[in-house]
């Protein structure tokens, strides 16, 4: 009878330690299918901290006006509407008897609230409170403001140009930012101590920052006899971050309601947030 072969015996752990140990120490020190590491360059780390610095840019601009359109501009609406009640509080006791002559607000010291702008083309619930003059840290860049009356210009009701500003882009309020949306009869609505002032959109125009002439009593017109009452709004021009031009809004004087008399109802209809 054949004998059966001898079965190898198992190796035991003593024997792998030694027979590791017969390899030469580069080959048992170096792992094996090692990546070599890449060597780090100047240009390695310009091109990171240029990707780096992509990302944020591109981040910021994103945030930017989402931040103002919403945040910023809740904020207005919310300063609009506590001037707003307290004027409706005192009309109810103080306001004088309407007696259809169409009355002027009294001026307010610089930095002071002397309106609150109603514009349902910049949106369904867009309200701003319009500040005494366009300086940029007491009025314009002022989340409780935001629109400002150029001091020179003329009151709400006044004949003559009673003309704002407001910024369009960047992180301060921006409430006319989406003055491209006006169509010819739009409405535009001023709330003052004294009652609601309803202007109509006519047009748009595109100046120079240096053409200061649409602030006349009659825009660009120099010795005219004004007869009518205009309502002016100017922004920059293009409307991201840009400033190379002006965009100008006129519209003229459509009607005058006392302010004990409560908004008007075309203003209600549109404007959701308003309450009679």
């Amino acid at each position: 009878m054949a004998s059966e072969p001898p079965t190898p015996s198992a190796s035991s752990p003593l024997d792998d330690l030694m027979a590791a140990s017969e390899q030469p120490y580069e080959a048992r020190r170096r792992p094996k299918n090692r990546v070599k590491r890449r060597k780090t360059t100047v240009t390695g780390v310009l091109g990171e901290i240029l990707i780096t610095g992509g990302v944020l840019v591109l981040g910021f601009i994103i945030w930017q006006p989402l931040w103002s359109a919403t945040v910023v501009a809740d904020k207005q609406r919310e300063a609009s509407q506590t001037v707003s009640s307290q004027w409706r509080d005192q009309a109810e006791t103080q306001a004088p008897a309407y007696d259809g002559e169409i009355p002027i607000p009294a001026k307010v010291d610089p930095g002071q609230p002397m309106g609150v702008l109603y514009v349902p083309a910049f949106g369904d619930n867009f309200q701003s409170t319009i500040g005494e003059t366009t300086d940029l840290p007491t009025v314009l860049n002022v989340p409780d403001l935001g629109t400002g009356r150029y001091e020179k210009t003329q009151q709400p009701g006044e004949l003559g140009n009673f003309a704002m500003a407001g910024h369009r882009s960047g992180w301060a309020p921006t409430p006319f930012r989406e003055i491209m949306n006006f169509r010819v009869g739009d409405p535009i609505f001023v709330e003052t101590p004294v009652g609601w002032y309803t202007y109509r959109f006519r047009a748009l125009e595109y100046v120079l920052p240096t053409q200061s002439d649409v602030l006349n009593p009659f825009p660009r017109l120099e010795g005219v006899e004004v007869t009518d009452r205009l309502l002016t709004m100017t922004t920059c021009h293009p409307k991201l971050a840009g400033s190379e031009e002006r965009v100008i809004s006129y519209a003229v004087f459509d009607s005058f309601q006392p302010l004990s008399d409560g908004p008007p109802q075309e203003l209600m209809d549109l404007n959701p947030n308003v309450k009679g």
